[in-house]
């Protein structure tokens, strides 16, 4: 099996987690470390046996012998290390947001396809539970789809640093939390039409961790209405002041409903007219007729986020999660952005096609009576 020989872009507590998945998969090896600092760049290196280090990224592209690099610089800074490696035809793995604009988002996306090559941007869904859920968004079980919500709401970052200065991080709960209930809830539903939002910083003097105080101008209050062609309505919220953390999402049908991370099950499919075999049957927010499919959770294949990018490196093959999706899910949260600014809807402008293949029908509600 040839190696995957990959160059880590970034080089604080977020990269932390792709060396160590890449320490635990066969024929993967990181072989460089950058840093704007070049200590920072070293001591990450020692520390996960990685063999080089670099102050300047395009140094590192144009030395080492590279497959791919992974970006987790903070948000403000991946445009240009991406587009850096695309030019050169690298594949690029790409923490979230893609970019802090949808210009660089756009331009991205173009250039992976003009040099062929694969752009993976986070988030990665495709867990167990996740891909479980996508099997039950059918007519059988829940009926013609009606609506949706989803949030990841938390007390806000606990670390004192770019999270809260709005000229490095270019915003808050949109593009570090939004992006997460987003993604999972275009992914299972496909493309939406339109946005409104509101977005607001409602805590502009926080207590962080270790009781430091700060002052935050980045939003951390975002409410948005997405609308899908047939007229659907789904809500998705992400706010920096809640007591403990919530991050669930809940697709409503006429005839029943599936909820992610919801009321403590990982997964719930209330369905009164259709009996689940082999689920267990719960009690989910006092209702009755509800199933948890566990056992079918191990029949989807779960793979780390470096897995898969390395498989998608091995195979050519492109990301289930599709660079033009994330693009559709970007200019929905940019679009929250300008929704917010002028009181007005925002029309979007993107698709993509739905990896799991949803039957269009399911969102007639209109040709017959429910």
């Amino acid at each position: 099996m040839r190696t995957i020989k990959l160059g880590m872009i970034g080089s604080g507590h977020v990269s932390n987690r792709y060396f160590e998945q890449a320490a635990g998969l066969e024929g993967v090896q990181f072989v460089a470390t950058y840093s704007r600092n070049l200590y920072n760049a070293e001591r990450k290196a020692d520390e996960y046996g990685v063999p080089s280090w670099y102050d300047d990224y395009r140094e590192m592209m144009d030395k080492e012998q590279l497959d791919g690099v992974v970006v987790t610089t903070p948000h403000s800074v991946h445009a240009e290390p991406v587009l850096a490696a695309l030019e050169r035809g690298l594949h690029v793995l790409n923490e979230k947001p893609m970019a802090t604009s949808l210009e660089e988002c756009r331009r991205m996306v173009a250039l992976a396809v003009e040099k062929q090559v694969i752009l993976m941007n986070l988030p990665y869904d495709l867990h167990p539970v996740y891909l479980t859920a996508a099997d039950y968004v059918n007519e059988r079980y829940i009926g013609k789809i009606t609506g949706a919500e989803a949030q990841l709401s938390l007390p806000g970052p606990w670390r004192d640093n770019w999270y809260y200065d709005k000229s490095v991080a270019h915003g808050g709960a949109v593009l570090d939390c939004l992006v997460y209930p987003l993604s999972r809830l275009i992914g299972l539903l496909g493309p939406a039409v339109s946005v409104m939002a509101e977005v607001n910083t409602l805590i502009p003097n926080r207590i962080v961790g270790g009781g430091k105080k700060v002052s935050s101008d980045v939003d951390d209050n975002v409410t948005l209405i997405l609308q899908f062609a047939e007229g659907q309505h789904a809500v998705i919220r992400s706010l920096w002041g809640m007591a403990f953390k919530q991050n669930n999402t809940i697709i409503y049908g006429r005839k029943g409903t599936i909820a992610l991370n919801d009321s403590g099950y990982p997964l719930v499919i209330h369905s009164p007219d259709q009996v689940i075999a082999g689920a267990e049957q719960v009690c989910w927010r006092g209702l009755e007729n509800c199933y948890l499919p566990r056992d079918e959770f191990a029949l989807h294949q779960s793979e780390s986020v470096i897995g898969y990018f390395a498989h998608c490196l091995r195979t050519g093959e492109q990301p289930i999660q599709s660079a033009k999706q994330q693009l559709h899910v970007h200019e929905i949260m940019f679009g929250a952005y300008r929704s917010a600014e002028s009181g007005l809807r925002y029309p979007l402008t993107t698709t993509f096609t739905p990896w799991s293949q949803l039957d269009s029908a399911i969102f007639d509600t209109r040709s017959g009576y429910l």
